[in-house]
């Protein structure tokens, strides 16, 4: 029971590192991390709340109890309560940078910058591509060659990294062989990682808008 106990102090001791974590593993990571690394994880990102709110306690002239974990039947002294609150917040307020930091990818663009690193990281150049949220990757032809079809549309969502390439178009325009129009609102498309043509054609006119489509 004692162990039980301490294993119950410590997780809520911990909980804005697990709440960071949590948050970062579901909507950032490509891949959910694996227990041990989930741990680490935690454990940085929690110190690093911890961290930031000691610090905002003290430039505010406020008193940051320190926590008690032992063999108590309390799970925390009551002192501590409100720094847990306050770190609890700021690791869900933290987490949303980490995930537009992590979307946009921050790090990776601040390396190859400055020099460091020439990689991007571990996504594909698919990835890359489309993560990019600019008008020049937004805009898209896909072409299905076998069929003699053309999409145009602009891009609304894709797929992460994997063997399936799926695409959500919005303002869609299809050709076919004999150079028949239709138009669509939303179209989505999905292609085998191997059989994947896009092209971009997008082009900043004098007026604004784009060569050959609509925004």
């Amino acid at each position: 029971m004692r162990i039980d106990l301490l294993f119950i102090q410590l997780a809520v001791v911990f909980l804005p590192g697990l709440i960071w974590t949590q948050l970062a593993a579901t909507y950032a990571m490509k891949e959910r991390p694996r227990p041990a690394e989930f741990l680490v994880r935690a454990f940085i990102f929690g110190l690093l709340t911890y961290m930031a709110v000691y610090l905002a306690y003290r430039s505010l002239g406020l008193n940051f109890s320190e926590p008690s974990v032992g063999d108590s039947q309390q799970l925390l002294t009551v002192d501590f309560v409100d720094e847990l609150l306050s770190s609890s917040v700021a690791a869900v307020a933290f987490s949303f940078v980490w995930i537009y930091g992590s979307t946009r990818r921050w790090m990776t663009r601040l390396l190859n910058h400055v020099g460091a690193a020439t990689t991007h990281g571990k996504e594909d150049v698919w990835d890359l591509t489309f993560s990019r949220l600019q008008a020049e990757v937004e805009y898209v032809h896909v072409r299905d060659f076998e069929r003699g079809i053309t999409y145009a549309g602009w891009v609304r969502a894709y797929s992460e990294t994997g063997k399936q390439r799926e695409l959500l178009l919005r303002d869609v325009i299809i050709w076919d062989k004999a150079s028949n129009e239709i138009e669509i609102p939303l179209l989505y498309l999905a292609r085998d990682g191997s059989n994947v043509h896009i092209e971009f054609p997008y082009r900043e006119e004098p007026t604004g808008s784009p060569a050959g489509g609509t925004s």
